[in-house]
């Protein structure tokens, strides 16, 4: 081979495995290529698919968790639902309609609260009402007036009891059955609210009955409320009565009492709110409770406004899920007549009265006294009308020109009612009509003249005062107004009625 032959073989061997290299590598970047494009597409799809397996998980985590809170809402729901059954007459699907309450002929509705302890098991009289209120309520004026009745009211009962036929008030309730069925539960309710009726002269219509713990647990329902404390004494008011309930829970006696409150706004939760409830002075050290019941009848009613305006503040009164969850809270501790259409009435006519309008009646007040302690005929120690034992008249005028004031009654003209030949007994009859009819009647007795007519109105003292009474009076004994009266009364009065011969069917009375 010559030597130009064997350059030019070398440049042809030279050149094969330069073209090999050039080709291998080309198809190596090709290949590395698509092998990380299929590794990219591979870590896409597959951070794709962890992330449909994350969504999947965190859908099936919400899924659950929403049915654990629909369950416990469910439950929550279903719990009030049969407490709100057990509580209320009628079908409690009602609830969501409004119907109007029940009133009397005021056009007021009036409510009778029982308060007992037979939640607690094995308690000397836990079947007692030791608590007993009565609400007032005008559903137009938005206004409501309330008054406690001492538990030891001595009265005569309307059946024979275990007491007998007459005792102590707090006493009365288990007269009319002694079961434990929801119709045993009815008739002692019923009964209570007839009895309390006749006493002070009110056409009661409905009536709750609660025990201890619905204070707690209603108080705790709404988040506490803030009671202003009013004690008769500088320091507020304390009873060491309830020391025990500092065990555990030191923070809440830092002064080593349990129930201890300065006056003034006090915040309070469900157990405090029930202590001072309950208090009644009877721990040593203990003051600012020297009413004793009567005290703590002040109080209560002090906790019942505070209940009502916290509820009405957290929008309670006015959300019907926030009602049912209350409801929850009380329990099988409310039982009463009112009806479930009922509810939303009253919800609102709570939430739409201040408390500027509620006004609270005492029985015990320096100038108005007209309830005090005594005995009864068998030597107990009692609470008794001051005009005398049964005799509830001064305390039915009393609620009378309050809850029931008309313009006539406020004018306060005061009537003597006189017999002038008429038949025996005839004024004191008069004089009861007059006084049914409004009038205050504060002196029945004998005229020193007689009269022909049937009837004679006489206006002592300023002439054209008083003309609302004038003018019923003229209207109900049909006879005009006299001149002066030609003798004296031995009584302040505005205006005297004569009552003279009566004529066959004749006279207010008839």
């Amino acid at each position: 081979m010559t030597s130009a032959e064997t350059k030019s073989s070398r440049r042809v061997d030279a050149s094969v495995p330069k073209k090999s290299t050039s080709k291998s590598t080309v198809i190596d970047d090709i290949n590395g290529s698509l092998r990380a494009i299929d590794e990219d597409a591979s870590k896409h799809i597959k951070k794709k698919k962890n992330r449909r397996k994350k969504r999947k998980i965190v859908k099936i985590i919400s899924i659950i968790f929403g049915l654990m809170v629909a369950g416990l809402i469910g439950f929550g729901l279903y719990k009030a639902w049969m407490a709100g059954a057990k509580m209320f007459q009628g079908n409690l699907l009602n609830i969501f309609q409004q119907q109007e309450l029940k009133m009397d002929e005021h056009g007021r509705s009036n409510v009778l609260i029982l308060g007992s302890t037979d939640d607690m098991a094995g308690r000397d009289g836990a079947t007692l009402t030791d608590s007993m209120m009565v609400i007032s309520v005008d559903q137009k004026k938005k206004d409501a007036y309330m008054f406690s009745i001492p538990r030891d009211l001595w009265t005569k009962y309307d059946r024979a009891c275990f007491t007998g036929y007459e005792g102590k008030i707090n006493a009365y309730y288990t007269c009319a059955s002694d079961g434990d069925t929801e119709e045993d539960e009815a008739a002692r309710m019923n009964a209570t609210k007839e009895l309390v009726g006749g006493i002070f002269g009110m056409d009661i219509q409905y009536v709750v009955h609660v025990n201890t713990v619905v204070i707690r647990d209603g108080v705790d329902a709404v988040g506490g409320v803030t009671v202003n404390v009013e004690s008769d004494d500088e320091r507020g008011v304390l009873d060491s009565t309830f020391d025990d309930m500092c065990r555990g829970a030191p923070g809440l006696c830092p002064n080593g009492h349990y129930m201890q409150f300065p006056n003034g706004p006090n915040k309070m939760n469900g157990n405090q709110a029930m202590a001072f409830s309950q208090a009644r002075g009877m721990g040593v050290p203990s003051y600012g409770l020297s009413g004793s019941n009567f005290s703590r009848e002040k109080n209560q009613q002090l906790v019942l406004m505070a209940l009502k305006n916290q509820a009405t503040s957290t929008g309670t009164l006015t959300d019907i899920t926030k009602v049912v969850s209350l409801i929850d809270a009380m329990g099988n501790n409310l039982r009463t007549n009112i009806d479930a259409k009922e509810i939303q009435t009253i919800m609102k006519l709570a939430a739409d009265t201040q408390e500027s309008d509620i006004h609270r009646l005492s029985f015990i007040e320096e100038d108005n006294m007209l309830m005090t302690t005594g005995s009864s005929p068998d030597g107990q120690s009692i609470v008794r009308p001051v005009a005398g034992l049964y005799d509830y008249s001064q305390i039915r005028k009393y609620l009378k020109d309050n809850i029931f004031a008309t313009p006539l009654s406020k004018e306060g003209a005061k009537i003597a009612v006189l017999n002038g030949g008429g038949p025996a007994g005839q004024a004191q009859l008069e004089a009861d009509e007059l006084t049914e009819n409004g009038f205050d009647v504060v002196y029945v007795g004998n005229a020193d003249e007689d009269i022909t007519a049937s009837y004679a109105i006489y206006k002592l003292g300023q002439e054209g005062s008083l003309p609302l009474t004038k003018a019923e009076l003229e209207k109900i004994l049909k006879v005009g107004t006299s001149g002066t009266l030609p003798y004296s009364i031995a009584a302040e009065v505005d205006y005297v009625v004569v009552i003279g011969p009566q004529p066959e069917e004749n006279g207010i009375i008839n």
